[in-house]
């Protein structure tokens, strides 16, 4: 049986393109904390994290590709931003290892995102690498205030290099 944070789930990530929603200053969810922003690239937190600091980095174009929509050039620009947010992410965590994946699928969010998760300190073996960023069911869903959203937010932005 599906959870109700579940089907929500299913419906927004199959309706209009989350991440072209948040960059036109419409998103699908209340209030996304967005981290980093420049002319191409938008990073915001995951608002189903599994790990507090789960950041989204994404190209602000509706690319669905990396292989065949980015270039070369915006390619890499898109990883520099990827590896000073999961810097900044580390910084303001204190994880001991930093995940890089890009998901998605053209039948659910197909705008091309990159997942930066933190793997915090003492995090037992059998709950790292895939089984940190998995959120099936929502069975690793965290759920955090706004404050401490708010508060990690503010530490990514502030450990991003100027």
């Amino acid at each position: 049986m599906k959870s109700e944070l579940s089907t929500w789930y299913d419906r927004v990530t199959r309706s209009a393109c989350f991440v072209c929603r948040i960059v036109e200053g419409r998103p699908l969810f209340p209030n996304p904390r967005i981290v980093y922003e420049d002319d191409s690239v938008i990073a915001f937190l995951n608002q189903f994290p599994s790990q507090e600091g789960y950041t989204i980095v994404c190209p602000k174009r509706h690319d669905e590709r990396f292989e065949m929509d980015l270039s070369l050039e915006e390619w890499a620009h898109l990883q520099r931003v990827v590896r000073d947010l999961a810097r900044a992410v580390a910084d303001a965590t204190g994880a001991m290892r930093m995940y890089i994946a890009s998901l998605g699928s053209p039948e659910r969010n197909a705008h091309l995102h990159i997942h930066v998760c933190p793997c915090p300190a003492g995090t037992p073996f059998e709950k790292q690498q895939f089984a940190a960023m998995d959120l099936r069911g929502g069975q690793a869903l965290l759920t955090l205030s706004d404050a401490r959203l708010d508060e990690l937010a503010g530490s990514i932005r502030q450990a991003m290099p100027a």
